[in-house]
């Protein structure tokens, strides 16, 4: 069987923290392991214990959103013989991804996940989140047209990145279900065990800001029964 390529992953959020960068990863990771390829992970130094073929680098705590760092774009010797090079964000770590794919001159698929400019909406005041949205769309465009390959989500991200003058090549690739964790389970004992009847509405997930929870709620207000939030994370 040919050899797979082994490929560097390089992220500016990673665990401890869960989110959906971190879950794609991990999930991707997983499979194209069990495939017989490689794939490194580097990504900001935080307590999490790094397993085999994790890297982290230097990293500072970003003051405005909890749980994220800002990491260095350092790029660890035991990732540079690889064949392709992965970024899943654009920002220190991300940029470090770049320049290794340009010094082993190897492709760089970028991936795009969160638009960046939508932070900016709740961890700034309106005026200087308005400057900073337009900005870090200019910035996230140029780090998205310097990719060989652009990754989207959903056809409605490829859109997006349409409309916003990406004109490189994008391929659609869902972030997959991991079935063998998320699978059918006994809906009655879940009910049993938290008291809970009539209609069921649930949400499972970060509790973020761009989840829009608040919508699901008001959209419920007039349903005879129960909205279930599971999760966790700063609103």
């Amino acid at each position: 069987m040919d050899r797979r390529p082994a490929v560097a992953v390089f992220t500016d959020t990673y665990l401890p923290t869960v989110n959906g960068v971190t879950y794609t990863i991990q999930t991707w990771r997983d499979r194209w392991h069990r495939r017989g390829g490689r794939m490194d992970v580097v990504y900001p130094d935080s307590p999490h214990d790094p397993g085999e073929r994790e890297f982290p680098v230097l990293s500072l705590p970003f003051p405005f959103y909890e749980g994220f760092h800002v990491g260095t774009p350092r790029i660890p010797d035991a990732v540079r013989d690889v064949d392709l090079v992965h970024s899943h964000t654009p920002f220190g770590v991300g940029l470090g991804g770049r320049r290794l794919s340009r010094s082993a001159d190897v492709p760089f698929v970028a991936s795009f996940h969160t638009p960046t400019s939508e932070y900016a909406d709740y961890l700034l005041p309106s005026r200087l989140a308005t400057v900073v949205s337009r900005a870090a769309d200019r910035y996230e465009n140029a780090y998205l047209s310097g990719a060989d390959h652009v990754v989207a989500p959903s056809p409605s991200a490829r859109n997006r990145l349409r409309e916003r003058g990406i004109d490189g090549p994008i391929t659609v690739v869902p972030n997959g279900i991991d079935v063998e964790r998320f699978r059918p389970a006994d809906g009655a004992a879940f009910r049993d065990r938290y008291d809970l009847s009539g209609t069921l509405v649930g949400y499972t997930g970060r509790h973020g800001y761009e989840k829009r929870l608040t919508d699901v709620i008001a959209a419920c207000e007039r349903l005879d029964g129960d909205v279930t939030v599971v999760g966790g994370r700063r609103q």
